[in-house]
């Protein structure tokens, strides 16, 4: 397997993209990874950029506009990082995409996983690289992957600026918007995923009475927000979106649990409701939490120690990491990307970005589970041969 990555912060989309692939090129990739921050509006010419330097129109692309990027040598908030493997055939790559995952995510998602199945040998073991656009139901996404995936999955939600008004999704030579794409790994890879989040509980727990798709409008009878506003002890502000979850879990299983950012209504007049990246039922159990600066770089130091003793050689990293805790690291954000290269000092190449939200399987004793939906998250997929 070779692997390079690379980035670039020149802000000429078709620039930029040239010197991606320059950085590229070396290895001829069979896929590259690619995650621009939303400042270059999903121009397509970044794409263009990147498949005249490469001169090749079989190499398949995946990924997604982010808030900020991470890389081997540069973290920063405005740019360009890829990752881009070879794995002299032994791998093969699949992808698909479909659109309306905003109003349609259960069959959106669905339809596209089941077509990369049909292209795949069914006796192979696969991993899967998920990505959607941000503005849509992740529990139904979710709820699709658990009935259609044959492997674990990692992936992230695209992102913006923080402003939470548009993204784009990339696979191959199309931008597209209102879409998911996934694609399918299958062969002799090795890979190890690791996931990690903990949270400080704050108030009581509570339970959900009344909500309404990806919004929860009461929560033990009381306004969502006047719950939420009592647990942390102040009025709920912008400032606060996808700093502060809600931790969900179920009467019947009280070991399973989901993390949600909280974010505030699109339109506040009149509306004491939270909205969430996924929909959440009624009767579920919830606690607003918080993730503590000290906590969010622990569980960094804590995936490096527990990645210390792989089966095999990484030479490769993907991180996705939650967005929330991109603004409470502020200027320690670098310590995500080097608390991994400290833990693997072989890897050659590592890339990455900030999502809002965050879908990864989680390692148990045997294999994975099935895919998970996650918010305030770091998420490490490592490649090795």
């Amino acid at each position: 397997m070779k692997a390079v990555s690379c980035f670039s912060t020149n802000m000429d989309p078709y620039r930029a993209g040239v010197e991606i692939a320059e950085q590229l090129v070396s290895i001829q990739p069979e896929v590259v990874f690619l995650f621009p921050t939303i400042h270059y509006n999903g121009s397509p010419e970044m794409l263009d950029g990147i498949y005249d330097v490469l001169e090749s129109d079989d190499i398949v692309l995946i990924g997604n506009t982010v808030d900020g990027f991470y890389e081997k040598n540069k973290v920063a908030g405005v740019g360009v990082s890829a990752l881009a493997l070879n794995s002299g055939g032994t791998v093969k790559w699949h992808l698909n995409h479909e659109t309306g995952v905003g109003e349609t995510p259960f069959d959106s998602t669905t339809k596209c996983i089941t077509k990369l199945n049909e292209s795949t040998d069914k006796l192979s073991s696969l991993l899967y690289f998920m990505t959607s656009d941000f503005r849509t139901d992740s529990g139904q996404i979710v709820a699709a992957l658990d009935e259609t995936a044959m492997g674990p999955v990692i992936g992230g939600l695209a992102a913006d600026d923080s402003t939470f008004e548009n993204c784009f999704i990339y696979a191959n030579k199309e931008v597209l918007s209102d879409s998911i794409a996934i694609l399918a790994m299958e062969g002799s890879l090795s890979f190890s995923i690791s996931v990690a989040n903990t949270l400080q509980p704050m108030g009581e727990p509570g339970i959900v009475s009344e909500s309404s798709g990806t919004s929860i409008t009461s929560i033990n009878n009381i306004p969502a927000m006047d719950f939420v506003e009592r647990a942390i002890g102040k009025p709920l502000e912008v400032i606060d979106q996808g700093l502060l979850t809600l931790k969900l879990t179920s009467e019947n299983s009280p070991n399973e649990k989901r993390v949600l950012s909280l974010l505030l209504p699109d339109d506040r007049v009149n509306d004491s409701s939270v909205k969430l990246f996924e929909g959440v039922e009624e009767g579920k159990h919830v606690q607003v939490c918080l993730a503590p600066v000290e906590r969010i770089l622990q569980d960094v130091k804590d995936v490096g120690k527990s990645i210390a003793d792989l089966p095999f050689k990484p030479i490769a990293a993907l991180i996705v990491s939650c967005a929330g805790r991109k603004r409470v690291l502020g200027d320690s954000l670098e310590s995500e990307v080097q608390e991994i290269l400290n833990s693997c000092p072989g890897l050659e190449a590592l890339a990455g970005f900030p999502s809002f939200g965050e879908f990864g399987s989680l390692k148990l004793l045997s294999g994975y589970s099935k895919p998970l939906f996650h918010n305030m998250t770091f998420i490490l997929l490592l490649i090795g041969e």
